[in-house]
């Protein structure tokens, strides 16, 4: 009984290691059905580095000793190396090689396991000749067709870029005409340009990659993969889409309006936060997922026509779990400020005054306006008491004003003030409003100025200015700096913009660049959770490819970064 009792163990045990033997390769092959990977790969293989030799030539036919073995492909091409004299160490004679020299160029016809037949396209090729693929990285222009998914086709970039097999170069132009994708090309100085579009007449998710040998314009490679509902709705909320390196976008919009001001706030109490975008005319709120999406039918803010909106935040200061959105505006030479909160239809008014409101980490602050100074008097707390009240002003360093300065604590010295000057300088001060430090360099200057109002026409009293927004994440103080498109002429524009952060030491801040080359200008940007959101105009205010689609040139981008490791 015992024997049969041990021999049943034994049977089962066997039976159980089969079914984990089976079980665990089809669970890998399931987590390798990326169709993105699938089409990376075999693109990665057109261009592997690899060498061997010609061993027949008839005519223009070629037959090299690598074949399939040595993941050889149609339409692969290979330089062909003729050895030369040998080279000599020049004191002990030594051999230390032979020369070679480029004598031609061959394209892969077909493919045997140990042997792949080719043609002769340049140049001449005989038997014993080498031939290879170097290593030095291919020169890849990557194009879409409008009907590409944004996100998909980023994707599918950056996975491209990872591989470190090509120097990526990036194009505006968005079409399938081969034509025009060869020209730019050549402009750029591509090697291989490759385009991906949809099949034709696909109601699904066929996706088409082909790839163009730019110097004489040929079609080597046509590719479909099948791009799963499933994965499709992964790749947009997945969190691989949601980790890229510091100095690249996780996600580009182009706004179909001119947006100036940029936060988020969980405007319905539902957990999740919105975005809240600010045009010349109103107050916009969306969710984002692949793209841009309306929140509650569209709903917005609007105020008078006069107004000239200068600020937007958002706070839950009475504590109900729904953001109160705070717009700040310039209206006929007057400050006004409203307070707004969503009741589930639409945004009801709770406050409004002639002064400046701004959240300044987690509490409201204001400030009184002045037309001959632009800020006036102390800068004051603001709290909720079964209405907004006014509270305790705030113990600051002489002429930090509302938009100038945020808060940090420093274990020795205590609550130090991080502050811009007029000038775009950061300066750091101590509790007793000693300055303890300065940067070298401005960040380029500020985009919303006014002049101060003066009794003479005769006199200029300058301006003031609404300061960019500084945030604290991690100890790090988190600003912008734009460049401008030339140095000594400001009016000029901005080339590009970059975000820094800073991080004090107890005596000085240590600086390096989160998100660089941002080109054109910052108008405003903001932070939620890991998510970086950036309002930019190209340069000049202007994206010439616009011009040439025949669509409105005067746009601008929402720009959106992930900084899980930054």
């Amino acid at each position: 009984m015992k024997k049969n009792k041990k021999v049943v163990n034994l049977l089962c045990l066997i039976f159980f290691i089969l079914i984990l033997i089976v079980k665990i390769p089809c669970s890998a092959s399931a987590e390798e059905k990326n169709p993105l990977d699938t089409l990376r790969d075999f693109t990665v293989r057109m261009f592997m580095p690899v060498s061997g030799k010609i061993v027949n030539v008839q005519d223009s036919r070629v037959i090299i000793n690598i074949g399939a073995r040595d993941s050889m492909q149609p339409g692969m091409r290979l330089n062909v190396l003729r050895e030369e004299a040998p080279f000599r160490h020049p004191v002990t004679k030594q051999l230390l090689g032979r020369l070679e020299s480029l004598v031609g160029k061959i394209e892969i016809k077909e493919v045997s396991n140990d042997t792949s037949t080719a043609i002769l396209i340049q140049g001449s090729a005989s038997e014993g000749d080498k031939v290879r693929i170097s290593e030095i990285k291919i020169n890849l222009l990557f194009c879409q067709s409008k009907g590409i998914d944004w996100g998909l086709s980023d994707s599918y970039y950056k996975k491209l870029r990872d591989t470190g097999r090509f120097n990526m170069i990036d194009t505006d132009l968005e079409t399938d005409e081969s034509s025009k994708i060869l020209e730019e090309s050549r402009k750029q100085n591509a090697d291989v340009a490759l385009l991906l579009t949809k099949k034709p007449g696909d109601t699904g998710g066929t996706i088409i990659q082909r790839l163009f040998y730019v110097p004489d314009g040929i079609l080597f490679s046509e590719k479909e993969i099948v791009i799963p509902p499933s994965f499709a709705k992964e790749l947009k909320i997945g969190e691989d889409y949601f980790s890229f390196s510091k100095k690249e976008e996780t996600l580009r919009i182009e706004l179909p309006f001119n947006a100036k001001l940029v936060t988020t706030g969980d405007i319905d109490g539902d957990g999740k936060e919105e975005i809240v975008l600010v045009t010349d005319k109103d107050v916009r709120f969306y969710n984002l997922n692949i793209d841009l999406n309306p929140v509650h039918g569209d709903l917005k803010i609007e105020v008078a026509k006069t107004d000239d909106f200068i600020w937007v935040d958002t706070i839950d200061i009475n504590n109900n779990g729904k953001s109160e959105i705070i717009v700040t505006s310039m209206a006929s030479d007057e400050v006004v400020s409203y307070i707004y909160e969503f009741n589930g239809s639409e945004f009801k008014l709770l406050y409004k005054d002639n002064i400046f409101i701004k959240k300044i980490q987690n509490f409201l602050v204001g400030q009184a306006f002045s037309k001959t100074e632009g800020f006036e008097g102390p800068v004051f707390k603001i709290v909720w008491d079964n209405g907004f009240k006014k509270s305790g002003d705030l113990s600051l360093p002489r002429d930090v004003n509302i938009y100038d300065f945020v808060f940090i604590d420093d274990p020795r010295l205590g609550k130090l003030t991080i502050a811009y000057d007029e000038k775009g300088h950061l300066n750091v001060y101590d509790n007793k409003a000693m300055k303890l430090w300065k940067s070298n360099s401005s960040n380029g200057g500020f985009l919303t100025t006014f002049k101060k109002s003066s009794p003479s026409i005769m006199v200029d009293k300058g301006e003031w200015s609404v300061k960019d927004r500084i945030f604290i994440r991690n100890a790090n103080i988190i600003s912008v700096e734009r460049q401008p498109f030339l140095n000594m002429i400001k009016g000029l524009g901005f080339r590009k913009s970059i975000i820094k952060s800073y991080l004090w030491n107890g005596m000085s801040m240590e600086e390096r660049i989160m998100v660089d080359n941002i080109k054109g200008t910052i108008f405003d940007y903001t932070i939620s959770g890991d998510t970086l959101l950036v309002i930019a105009s190209p340069m000049f205010g202007v994206k010439p490819g616009n011009i040439l689609k025949g669509e409105n040139p005067l746009k601008t981008e929402l720009f959106v970064y992930s900084l899980k490791r930054i």
